[in-house]
């Protein structure tokens, strides 16, 4: 059969089709746009100075995990299963996540001035970039969007505010702005999509919202393990950065964090995916086993096989990247770039798992693969940073990521690892 034929008469494909045409599309213009005004912020600032930048957004990622509740794939689910309750879950999210950013703002502020000093510029830098946890809160409005297959509008958003901070940051350039102006940005770009959802959410509004102490006990009492998931998460995505501050000071941690991005931007094409998949993931577990299984089997390989490309195009070309983005103060990025690629194998490896993990509801699994992955980041990196510097610190990430999201699976979901292992050699 013709695939456009095939795609016109399935209205959940084509749904599906545009809204991860919106959301690549979004991606896409933050990956070209993004890395080469992050490079140029990085070339300007240099690596001591982005070094500061890099260690406080570090340190807010651990905050930002437990602000969002662990709750985006449980209200995305949740609406496409009960979409009559929609104004409900979101009314109450909305109400927790509020209340979290607030919360999480005062404490991640007032333990950096403990161990740094209230008038530190380390504390000021994160003090203005911690205004984000608040503003996060309008995320929820974004999971409607998702539930929905809907991503268009929040696309507008978000996408139109990220140019106006690059913008921003531009200016700062130009015009030889201190670092603390640069943190500023980052608080300026997450108010302006917070306006920005609000006023797309009230064109297209899911039921009246309401707050309810029921919901709210439930949405919390599923979504913790994702929560401590989500920190473990954190452990080994960031952990690296703080250990390389102590460790090797702030110049390392520059140039590490400035070439990181060209290695973890290329996520986005699976979890894109995976987010306008989850809707129909869901309804297909409901059909039937057999149906079920036949699309997380085409998403495993296709997954493994994106990872495949990218990782051997970015090996190849690493030198002229790092050079011609960051020059040579930056030199050293080149093979801590080559190795931290890899991690996106088994990213996309564990993407493909969470939706298995969210329909069979096995919650805690995620729970204990990342709390796995955390331990093993933190023991590596204890071992080869005072060894191997930066490049001990990509090949803890690595190691760290083929542990937990495919190694586990040998004491979690044997089935699970037979399906990973054939995608990984592009077998049926």
């Amino acid at each position: 059969m013709n695939i456009r034929k095939l795609i016109s008469k399935n209205k959940d494909i084509e749904k599906i089709i545009n809204n991860s045409g919106w959301l690549l599309f979004d991606k896409l213009c933050r990956l070209g746009i993004g890395l080469i005004v992050s490079a140029w912020v990085a070339r300007y600032l240099g690596p001591h100075e982005y070094g500061k930048l890099a260690f406080a957004l570090a340190y807010l990622a651990f905050f930002q995990a437990v602000c969002i509740l662990g709750l985006d794939n449980i209200i995305v689910r949740d609406i496409a299963r009960e979409k009559l309750k929609s104004g409900e879950i979101i009314g109450t999210t909305f109400l927790l996540r509020t209340l979290s950013g607030v919360f999480l703002w005062v404490v991640s502020v007032a333990m950096m001035s403990i161990l740094h000093g209230i008038s530190s510029q380390i504390t000021i830098i994160t003090a203005l970039c911690a205004f984000s946890l608040i503003f996060q809160v309008s995320d929820t409005i974004d999971l409607w969007f998702q539930s929905q297959s809907n991503s268009k509008r929040t696309v507008v958003v978000k996408l139109s505010s990220y140019l106006i901070s690059n913008s921003l940051k531009v200016c700062l350039i130009l015009n030889n702005a201190s670092i603390e102006y640069f943190a500023a940005v980052i608080a300026i770009e997450g108010g302006i999509s917070f306006i920005g959802l609000i006023f797309s959410y009230r064109k297209f509004p899911a039921n009246k919202l309401s707050i309810s102490r029921e919901m709210a006990v439930k949405l919390l009492k599923e979504s913790w393990p994702y929560i401590f998931s989500s920190l473990s998460v954190i452990v080994y995505m960031r952990i690296d950065q703080l250990m390389i501050k102590s460790y090797l000071g702030e110049k390392e941690l520059g140039i590490y964090a400035a070439v990181l991005p060209l290695a973890m931007i290329w996520t986005f094409i699976p979890t894109t995916l995976t987010t306008s998949l989850a809707p129909f993931i869901a309804r297909k577990k409901r059909e039937g086993e057999d149906k079920y299984w036949y699309i997380l089997k085409n998403i495993f390989r296709l997954y493994a096989l994106l990872g495949w490309i990218i990782c051997i195009c970015v090996v190849i070309a690493a030198p002229f990247i790092v050079n011609l983005l960051f020059g040579n103060a930056y030199s050293n990025g080149v093979l801590v770039l080559q190795i931290i690629i890899f991690t996106n194998l088994f990213i996309n490896m564990g993407v493909a798992q969470s939706l298995w993990i969210l329909n069979e509801g096995k919650s805690k699994l995620a729970m204990y693969k990342t709390f796995i992955g955390a331990i093993v980041c933190i023991v590596s990196n204890m071992i080869l940073i005072p060894i191997y510097g930066i490049y001990g610190a990509a090949v803890s990430a690595v190691l760290a990521q083929f542990i937990s999201t495919f190694i586990s699976n040998v004491f979690i979901s044997k089935k699970i690892f037979v399906l990973q292992l054939k995608s990984l050699f592009l077998l049926k």
